[in-house]
């Protein structure tokens, strides 16, 4: 039988300080890169009148991604000592690997399922009617989307979400698993992973995705599943803005329907293959 601790103050604070924590670092990250961008500046001989508006204009220019990649190598250490030791501690208490076998089979299905669902979650966000809040989306969006590709593709796709999968599949979730059923934490989870990204439109995104990466802590009980599906999700989007691929997906109605379809049934094949295991 399945033992739960019951939902304490003390054990939601558990779950969701790496959260806070990782905000925490994150603004740190950004402070920092402030400073040093404005020791260059002077160096370079800008004039204190211009400073504001060149750090502005840096910082628009690949400030966001810079600092996203910053801060992730900066709590990536951290995090994934928390989430060693909580495996560690749920081994002491009984729990074997061998209980949930992690096949090859198993992470590309999850790789192919994540990108799948990202391509529909971009429809499906495009399609709701959320233009009261896509002012803010497009200015994270641009953000995010500016600089070199390399430089996004560290942050956004690589670094970013194993950080990102430490903390709210390994911990958070993991750490809500341990007081409540399955779906409760699964939804729980997605919540917080929907609110963290600071916007209706890429939280409902993030929400939609987040069940997904939750679902799959769940099936396979490896940290490795939902990291690679949200990389996957994550350089397959990337991909398809910087080759304008999306843009021919939106150009009529049939394209986006085509697109939903297809990125439907593929992430339904997906979910099917790794629920056979």
């Amino acid at each position: 039988m399945e033992i739960r601790r019951k939902v304490t103050p003390g054990g939601l604070w558990r779950s969701l300080y790496p959260v806070l924590l990782y905000l925490s670092l994150q603004m740190a990250a950004g402070f920092l890169y402030m400073i040093v961008l404005a020791a260059y500046s002077v160096f370079s001989g800008v004039e204190p009148a211009g400073l504001y508006e060149y750090l502005m204009d840096r910082y628009a220019q690949g400030g966001t991604v810079a600092v996203v990649l910053l801060s992730a190598l900066l709590s990536l250490p951290l995090f994934s000592w928390l989430y060693c030791r909580d495996m560690r501690q749920r081994k002491q208490c009984g729990w074997r690997d061998e209980w949930y076998p992690l096949t090859e089979w198993q992470l590309l299905w999850a790789a192919v399922g994540s990108a799948a669902l990202a391509l529909f979650g971009n429809g499906l966000v495009a399609f709701l009617p959320l233009e009261q809040w896509a002012d803010s989306y497009e200015e994270v969006n641009d953000a995010l989307y500016s600089g070199s590709v390399w430089l996004r593709m560290a942050a956004v796709g690589f670094f970013g979400p194993a950080v990102e999968e430490l903390i709210m599949r390994g911990l958070l979730y993991q750490r809500l698993r341990g007081m409540m059923r399955p779906a409760a934490a699964m939804i729980w989870s997605a919540l917080v992973f929907g609110i963290f990204h600071g916007n209706v439109i890429q939280g409902v995104y993030a929400f939609l995705v987040g069940l997904f990466f939750a679902w799959l802590m769940e099936r396979t009980q490896r940290i490795l599943a939902p990291m690679l599906g949200h990389m996957a999700a994550n350089v397959f989007i990337v991909l398809l803005e910087d080759f304008r691929v999306l843009d021919i997906f939106y150009r009529s109605d049939v394209n986006f329907l085509g697109m939903m379809l297809i990125s439907g049934v593929v992430f339904l094949c997906a979910a099917a293959a790794l629920k056979e295991r």
